[in-house]
């Protein structure tokens, strides 16, 4: 089936609109770029949860632009408000202030998924964004299968209401479940429309209204499959002003890890991706998989953080798992979620206690085990990690980042101590836990001294127990 992006004759010689990101405000309002080839952005928008008054948007937007440019009539613009320049699908140099409405990877106008099986993102991103994508070394890379290419995954209905993700076989951890990419790429933060006359939360909701019909150039350039898989996502902001494009982002969208129009701890400035299956997967506070961005295949790779039985329903977290039951609900709230996981069905003042201390309880760990690595004859950290593994395994915190942490050093310690067996068995749970969060083993992670202390190891023990160097 044909994309539904441009098909004019002029049109089929490029792949990307670029809209200036403050093109509907007046030239004059634009802020100088900054000297780091990021353009300044204007304040991002606090965006509103429950009912709001939007009865007089449509009014506002034209009070706000009653003279803008009509764009060009090509089938990517369905905006009269909307305007922008189209730019050849490999063009890399872009002002700082460029926003780029463009396809990635590139593929052939008229192209099917029968042609791309591995399909392709539409994308709204900062042109140095976009720069940064297409200079990724082996971008790009075709997005990885499963063992055997086999299905590990299908879609129906879940107990907890509405659709998820099921295991269709028994899967190990750091099994790769599904790979795939966006469906939509696009910013995470709105950027405020300024304009005398208006109220804050009037400008808000124009600033909701322009981004909607930015997203709908995206949308329109979508095969009808990735269209319909896109707008058949749950919404769970259909009062607050979102238009149904945006309030399926605010509802289902992932972070896109390494993909910033500024600095990566302003998460105001950072990116959602939507994706068909992964968008699809309920909550969970004990979640049983853990996903990451592979920027070289501009995939999702999502996979077990635990061995999982089949038929059991694939779960993530939408929150701090180290928050108590009533902070966690709180967060869920807006999405009207009432999570029935086992960690909140079996929430008790001693599971928020545990949750909360964590942290505190890892750091402490961490400061130890620094302290012995240096001076053997101090306590060394061993039985507080066990045992912090221990209740993080039973309240299903394994997805939890520090995890790794915790696991690397018990098998330190081990080796350190000459316990072999213990060590080979932790530093293979270390690299199902990196396989599991980044797809890649542990010397693939950096840990490549861990790597090689486990070949050692795997060798002597096999060598201890052959009849050559132990005759019977």
């Amino acid at each position: 089936m044909k994309r539904g992006f441009l098909k004019t004759a002029k049109a089929k010689k490029t792949e990307g609109i670029a809209l200036p990101p403050v093109a509907l405000t007046p030239p004059s309002l634009c802020v100088a770029p900054k000297g780091d080839g990021f353009f300044a952005p204007r304040p991002v928008i606090k965006l509103p949860y429950g009912k709001v008054e939007t009865s007089n948007v449509a009014s506002l937007v034209d009070f706000v632009q009653p003279n803008i440019v009509t764009a060009r009539p090509t089938e990517g613009v369905v905006s009269k408000k909307l305007f922008g320049r189209e730019f050849p699908g490999d063009t890399l140099n872009y002002s700082d202030n460029t926003m780029v409405i463009t396809t990635l990877p590139r593929v052939k106008s008229g192209a099917t998924l029968d042609d791309e099986p591995d399909n392709w993102t539409e994308c709204i991103l900062a042109g140095p964004v976009k720069q940064r994508i297409l200079s990724t070394p082996g971008f790009p890379q075709p997005v990885e299968k499963t063992a055997g290419e086999k299905v590990n995954h299908r879609v129906g209905p879940s107990p907890f209401g509405g659709l998820g993700v099921f295991a269709t076989r028994p899967l190990r951890t750091g099994d790769l479940i599904v790979a795939e990419r966006p469906l939509l790429i696009s910013k995470r933060g709105i950027e405020m429309t300024r304009s005398k006359g208006l109220t804050q939360a009037e400008m808000i909701q124009v600033s909701m209204q322009e981004w909607e019909e930015r997203l709908g150039v995206a949308l329109k350039r979508m095969t009808d499959e990735n269209r319909k898989a896109f707008m058949a996502l749950a919404n769970s902001h259909t009062e607050d002003g979102s238009g149904p494009i945006l309030g399926i982002i605010r509802t289902n969208g992932y972070k896109v890890e390494g993909l910033y129009d500024d600095h990566e701890n302003d998460d105001d400035r950072a990116y959602s991706a939507v994706l068909n299956v992964m968008s699809r997967i309920n909550h969970s506070c004990s979640p049983n998989t853990t996903h990451h961005f592979d920027m070289a295949s501009l995939s999702f790779h999502l996979r077990a953080i635990r061995d999982t039985e089949e038929g059991e329903e694939l779960s993530s977290s939408y929150c701090n798992i180290f928050q108590t039951k009533s902070e966690r609900a709180e967060l869920l709230a807006p999405y009207g979620i009432v999570c029935a996981c086992t960690g909140c069905v079996g929430a008790t003042k001693e599971t928020d206690l545990f949750r909360t201390e964590i942290t505190k309880r890892f750091q402490k760990i961490q400061a130890d085990h620094l302290v012995w690595t240096k001076d053997h004859s101090r306590p060394n950290p061993l039985a507080a990690s066990l045992q912090l593994i221990e209740e993080m395994e039973k309240e299903g915190l394994r997805a939890a980042p520090l995890f790794f942490t915790l696991l690397a050093i018990v098998a330190n310690v081990y080796s350190a101590v000459g316990h072999a067996d213990d060590a080979i068995k932790y530093l293979e749970k270390l690299d199902d836990y990196c396989r599991a969060s980044t797809g890649r083993s542990m010397e693939d992670n950096g840990l490549g001294e861990a790597a090689a202390i486990l070949k050692e190891l795997k060798s002597d023990s096999k060598c201890s127990k052959c009849l050559v160097c132990n005759p019977v």
